[in-house]
């Protein structure tokens, strides 16, 4: 109504003319308003802080590699994950078939309802490449309560290769447009752990992986990224854990990362323990030095070191068939390993030390 009253009272004063002149002014200036604007570019985020990625409630870094199988019934789901709260885990690595869903719905809301972080790995066959888009699989998984995806393990063997060679541009080619996809998806993407010890060396595969995901232009990529480590215990029984070959893969990982990108990454273990290779035994007489690596990384002395994931909680109680992982099992068809019922104990006395 102001605009009609003055253009009225223009037209009273100076004619038709300027009336015209005034309303087609006015008219500009509406349209200039009313004309939508272009999205403004969000600035880049650049790289998360340590500090910013997320951990448990409660975060003592000790994890665990979940039931080899990528689906479980309900009832086993519900045995485990109590398990796994009763030896005050925090940290629960498990495998989901490449972009399905659904799967995995009901373990991931019962970690998450404990207050434990579900940390998905992305399962193909051998290194197979991933036939099917994951984003919509990471955005579902990502409201259920995961925020870590790891992709393509151990790329630096031949048999997770389909037994071809390992090769870092042939990884880098699988690696990058998947993780792309997880970050699309809201999750963070990790670098698939290395197999320490190989034949092709995990330290040099890391350094090149980096150097080749910067001579790509990707280096944005690793903003939000991280690193799997299987840092298994590689020495004998006698050794000293912080001395072991294995245990010190981290330590290795983050200087080379430092080294390339002038930053550390959250390294997260997703496999460790005894190798199954081991002679027989090896298992339940390192129990002390188990307890020993999950004590180190407690005492957070490596910040960059957020977890350290023993290798597995269950075998064939949880529906796995491989009997390579009989004794690496914390939970077997006898009863509680050694190491398993130290865990207990050692969560019992803390949670009674708490109240």
């Amino acid at each position: 109504m102001a605009i009609l009253d003055g253009v009225g009272r223009a037209i009273g004063r100076r004619g038709l003319g300027a009336a015209l002149a005034i309303g087609l002014a006015l008219g500009l200036l509406a349209l200039l308003l009313l004309w939508p604007r272009p999205p403004t570019a969000p600035a880049p985020p650049g790289p998360m802080r340590l500090a910013d990625y997320p951990r448990p409630a409660g975060d003592n870094g000790r994890g665990v590699h979940w039931i080899p199988t990528p689906s479980q019934r309900k009832s086993v789901v519900d045995r485990f994950v109590g398990e796994a709260d009763e030896m005050g885990m925090r940290w629960v690595v498990f495998l989901n078939q490449g972009a399905s869903i659904g799967d995995n719905d009901y373990l991931v809301q019962q970690l998450a309802g404990r207050g434990m972080m579900p940390v998905m790995r992305v399962l193909t066959h051998r290194g197979a490449p991933l036939r099917q888009d994951i984003t919509a699989m990471v955005q579902h998984y990502r409201q259920l309560g995961v925020r870590y995806f790891q992709l393509y393990n151990e790329p630096n063997l031949p048999s997770e290769n389909q037994d071809q060679d390992p090769s870092v541009d042939r990884y880098l080619d699988l690696w990058l447009p998947a993780a792309k996809q997880v970050l699309a998806g809201g999750g963070l993407p990790g670098l698939g752990s290395l197999a320490p010890g190989a034949e092709v060396d995990d330290v040099e595969f890391l350094r090149q992986t980096l150097q080749g995901i910067k001579a790509r232009g990707e280096r944005q990529v690793l903003d939000r990224a991280w690193v799997g480590v299987h840092n298994y215990l590689l020495g004998s029984p006698e050794r000293p854990v912080a001395e072991d070959p294995g245990f010190q893969r981290p330590r290795l990982y983050d200087q080379v990362v430092r080294e390339e990108l002038g930053r550390s990454l959250p390294i997260i273990g997703t496999e460790g323990g005894i190798p199954a290779d081991r002679p027989a035994g090896w298992v339940d007489a390192s129990t002390d030095r188990l307890l020993g690596a999950f004590e180190l990384v407690a005492e957070g002395q490596q910040p960059y070191l957020f977890a350290y994931t023993y290798w597995l909680i269950a075998n064939e109680e949880g529906g796995g068939d491989d009997p390579a992982f009989r004794d690496q099992a914390l939970i077997r068809p006898e009863g509680d390993s050694p190491l398993a019922a130290a865990l207990k104990r050692i969560a019992l006395q803390n949670g009674s030390s708490d109240e």
